[in-house]
């Protein structure tokens, strides 16, 4: 009878297949789990004002639009002399004001209502269900936060100084909003969101099948084929961790409008794709324990072997 083969080479092409596969479904789990789903993405939301460099820089918006906002009104009514001596102020202390507001429980739950109703808003035009020329940019709108601010304001006495009853009135609708996406980039969007929306399943079963196969060709060498194995699970782990570094520095060199949000838009970044890094650490810890309980199994036999022969 001829020998039967162990087909290494197959193996070892399935296992890189295997892995590419998982990192795959790696990103798409990601992706519907937790940035196309509202009530994850409002978690998120919430973690991210948990970041010192996301806080401030969500401080430094609302602060310098407070400001430039009361500016405005202020000198379209003819108020110039008061704006003179007390706006430098109010510049000076607008993003220390901005994080004092930003810590108390009114402003939290403004910015998970604004982050729940923004992304509704996001993921039903990028399901399609609104027309995405007609729906213009998609945003967090933060107004609301701005009002609660300009509350702040007055309570240190500086409404009255500017001779103003009302700061928060002076706050006009819309007044601060973060653009989430552009109109035109929407259509590109919505292409992107249809294939990932029906990505994971097949994913997981070209996966799976993969790792069916190796282990049927490499069924003559059992050891070698689940180190093997474990390997290509580490593999995956590494290479979602690589893919989510990369695609980080790219997204971030892209839409920095300035050298002083990088470190805002990295925090926020790392905390978008926290679940990434936790199907990574999934993925590696696998591989790690099939490769320690083989190599285990190896030390226990020898050992077993060794006795056998001095008995």
């Amino acid at each position: 009878m001829r020998e039967e083969r162990s087909h290494p080479v197959a193996i070892v092409v399935l296992l890189v297949l295997a892995a590419l596969a998982g990192t795959v479904a790696i990103g798409s789990i990601w992706a519907n789990q937790q940035l196309l789903s509202t009530g994850s993405w409002v978690s998120v939301s919430g973690r991210l004002l948990e970041s010192k460099d996301v806080r401030h820089r969500v401080a430094e918006f609302l602060g310098e639009e407070i400001v430039n906002d009361t500016e405005a009104q202020l000198n379209a009514a003819g108020q110039e002399e008061a704006v003179a001596v007390v706006v430098p102020r109010l510049r000076a202390e607008q993003t220390q004001l901005a994080e004092r507001v930003m810590k108390t429980k009114r402003f939290k739950a403004i910015w998970r209502h604004a982050n729940r109703a923004g992304h509704q808003a996001l993921v039903r035009v990028l399901d399609e269900e609104g027309d995405a020329a007609e729906a213009g940019a998609v945003v967090v709108n933060l107004t609301p936060a701005l009002r609660q601010l300009a509350d702040v304001l007055e309570e240190e006495g500086l409404a009255a100084e500017l001779r103003v009853a009302d700061l928060a009135g002076l706050v006009e609708p819309g007044a601060a909003r973060i653009k989430v996406l552009e109109a035109a980039e929407l259509k590109q969007a919505q292409d992107v969101v249809r294939v990932i929306r029906h990505l994971t399943a097949p994913a997981v079963i070209v996966t799976l099948a993969l790792y069916c196969l190796v282990m049927i060709l490499g069924r003559r060498r059992l050891g070698r084929t689940l180190v093997g194995v474990g390997l290509a699970f580490a593999a995956t782990g590494a290479l979602a961790l690589l893919a989510r570094a990369l695609a980080g520095h790219a997204i971030v060199d892209d839409l920095l409008g300035a050298d002083r949000d990088r470190e805002a838009a990295e925090a926020a970044w790392r905390v978008a794709t926290s679940k990434i890094a936790d199907l990574a650490g999934v993925a590696i810890g696998l591989g790690a324990v099939v490769v320690l309980l083989v190599a285990a199994v190896a030390v226990f036999r020898k050992a077993a072997e060794q006795r056998a022969v001095v008995e």
